[in-house]
């Protein structure tokens, strides 16, 4: 392996223990907010749904960066993916730190394109893939939003036709908070873990990747999670525990759609398409507050990552006199 495999190697051990942290927030906070489950036993069930995802479940994505990208001088791939790799993890990081939400995918297909386009024909890029992509960034909030409000109204019909006592409603509510976590973290870790662990090919195989990488995630979670959870916990329960059930299993099962089809998304903007859905009971301030989010997040992150990129890239080839 050579300095730039393992430089790609560990940009990507990096951005899979920042994107479990990160992005398990959700999952895990409707846990520790509402005490459905002691402590411990809430990181547990996360972190094996999150080690199972990127494990197993991101077998699907393994074409999502590694099969779009093909050149016949491997160095300037190398080269291309490092400065990618480097610069969206950079990135993603500052954004989500600044109350941004961000995806790696947003930052590294954008920045691919463009690496490609001044690259001159050395490397060839699958176009059709990159457009279904983008445009899969726009579909699957909006999609979520449906199937958030068809799940949600669903299950209120479902308890009043059958006059569930409140002790069992509680259970139900437990069980659908619980399902719902775990859902979270596997399609977390199948597509946000599963389109870095398609770059990390490059340097090792699938299997040693995805368990090195799933590893990072896992670790992510325990020690990057703690301070998000709670507060993201709280602003999604206090939709209802239906509503807050409805929104993240309707938004994973659109997630995990694309998953399968090897399509990498951003799961967090398609679980505040399922918020937004049950936000839209009661149109106010905050559905308008995470709509700006949301376009905040399609509009600066791609163009923050591609200006680091570029950088990157020059200074890359500078280095090794290309």
């Amino acid at each position: 392996m050579n300095l730039l495999l393992l430089l790609i190697f560990i940009v990507g051990l990096l951005a899979s223990f920042s994107v479990g942290g990160n992005n398990s927030a959700v999952a895990l906070g409707i846990l520790l907010s509402t005490n459905v489950l002691k402590r411990k036993q809430s990181y547990a069930i996360n972190a094996i749904s999150l080690f199972i995802g990127a494990f197993l479940g991101s077998y699907t994505m393994i074409n999502s960066i590694y099969g779009i990208l093909k050149s016949e001088e491997e160095i300037l791939l190398e080269i291309l993916l490092s400065s990618i790799l480097l610069s969206s993890t950079t990135t993603f990081y500052y954004l989500n730190q600044r109350g941004i939400p961000a995806s790696l995918s947003q930052m590294i297909y954008p920045s691919i394109a463009v690496l490609v386009l001044i690259s001159r024909g050395f490397i060839s890029f699958d176009w059709e893939k990159f457009w279904f992509t983008v445009a899969s960034w726009g579909i699957s909030p909006l999609i979520a939003i449906i199937t958030s409000l068809s799940m949600y109204f669903g299950l209120v019909s479902a308890f009043r036709n059958r006059n569930i006592n409140f002790i069992k409603q509680i259970k139900y509510y437990k069980y659908s908070l619980i399902i719902a976590s775990i859902f979270t973290s596997y399609v977390t870790g199948a597509n946000a873990i599963g389109i870095i662990i398609s770059a990390g090919i490059l340097a090792e195989p699938y299997y040693i990747t995805s368990l090195i990488y799933a590893i990072a995630a896992v670790l992510g979670l325990y020690l990057g999670s703690q301070r998000a959870a709670i507060t993201v916990g709280f602003r999604i329960t206090r939709l209802g525990y239906i509503a807050a059930s409805s929104a993240l299993i309707g938004s994973d099962i659109i997630s995990e759609i694309f998953t399968v089809l090897g399509v990498p998304i951003s799961i967090t903007q398609t679980i505040m398409g399922g918020i937004i859905g049950l936000s839209f009971r009661s149109f106010g301030f905050d559905i308008k507050r995470q709509l700006l989010q949301i376009a905040r997040g399609w509009t600066i992150s791609p163009v923050l990552a591609i200006i680091v990129t570029l950088a990157t890239y020059g200074v890359l080839k500078s280095i090794l006199g290309l």
